[in-house]
């Protein structure tokens, strides 16, 4: 079993030098004030890592929101391109329809001479 990825031999190493500098009659207050000290540091990692997740939480909704807008946005151009598509299509069809009776008419309209008879 490990904690903060200290062994059993490291703990036990560590309360024996705590023991030799600290003394035996101030070890109980310096290991409250370390155990304080650990919960401290514990209840601030906490509050950060609420923090953290809260603004987490707020960047991933407005993520969705914005990729729903862009999904929107998308879907309307697709749709924009789709009916500008339909329109050029029935406007050049309209175009060649319209070309093709001008060029009908052409040929019947143009008399063989320059019309005046062929006086100059």
């Amino acid at each position: 079993m490990e904690f903060l990825g200290i062994g059993y031999q490291e703990v036990l190493l560590v309360l024996v030098l705590m023991l030799i500098v600290v003394g035996p009659a101030r070890m109980p207050t310096v290991a409250y004030q370390i155990g304080k000290a650990v919960r401290e540091m514990q209840k601030y990692a906490r509050a950060v890592r609420d923090e953290f997740s809260d603004e987490w939480e707020y960047l991933d909704t407005q993520a969705k929101e914005i990729r729903g807008e862009v999904d929107s946005a998308s879907k309307d151009m697709r749709e924009l391109q789709r009916s500008f598509r339909e329109e050029t299509k029935a406007l050049d069809t309209e175009l060649k329809s319209a070309t093709a009776e001008v060029q009908k008419a052409l040929p019947a309209a143009t008399p063989s001479s320059n019309g005046n008879g062929g006086a100059t």
